[in-house]
């Protein structure tokens, strides 16, 4: 409203605004736990590269870490299922009378079961995936690897994490919720979110 009075000789002229309703003085109300925890992992996991660290001990484990990055995933994200397998145990190797005597051909077999183990592991992954996605509606690119036998599983899934450019770990808790390489790798795995699932833990 515009306002005209007039005080001796002296004209002044004042606009007043309409004063707001005391409504739209109130700030708006605090967000719920669930919304909070929704806009979070949704800012956190924009356009997101993950790893789901799969192991062939803890197929529950594997499973729950997969259906957790799917839950996590939106559109443009990337998901990568990578199994790191052992090397061939020395237990194996002690438990003959003599690994020299040992044919090419033994030795090859036993050399290729982790990885053959892991790749069965892989197309159990699959299944799961391809289960949630049909259940949640949703369509994620995932791709699912079997790296080169290691000794050093621990630190071969944090190196895979680096080779892949991957922000973001998604593992399983072991064994019972106490597998060894989750508590390492959030130690170590230096640029990388770790993300250990223990829904399933009971």
């Amino acid at each position: 409203h515009f306002v005209s009075s007039h005080f001796g000789s002296r004209l002044t002229s004042q606009v007043f605004s309409p004063r707001p309703p005391a409504c739209a003085l109130l700030p708006d109300p605090w967000p719920t736990p669930a919304l909070t925890a929704a806009m979070l992992a949704s800012r956190f996991m924009r356009a997101t590269k993950m790893i789901v660290g799969i192991s062939v001990k803890d197929i529950v484990g594997s499973s729950a870490a997969m259906k957790k990055a799917l839950f996590f995933a939106q559109p443009g994200d990337h998901i990568s299922a990578i199994h790191v397998p052992t090397l061939m145990p020395e237990m194996m190797l002690s438990s003959m009378s003599d690994p020299g005597d040992a044919s090419e051909d033994a030795l090859l077999a036993l050399s290729n079961m982790p990885t053959k183990a892991g790749a069965a592991m892989m197309e159990k992954m699959r299944q799961v995936a391809d289960a949630e996605m049909a259940l949640t509606g949703k369509t994620i690119n995932i791709e699912y690897k079997v790296s080169a036998p290691t000794s050093l599983v621990k630190s071969g899934l944090i190196a895979a994490c680096r080779y892949e450019g991957a922000n973001v770990l998604i593992i399983g808790a072991g064994v019972g919720g106490k597998g060894s390489i989750p508590p390492f790798v959030a130690q170590n795995a230096d640029g990388v979110t770790v993300c250990i699932v223990r829904d399933h833990i009971k």
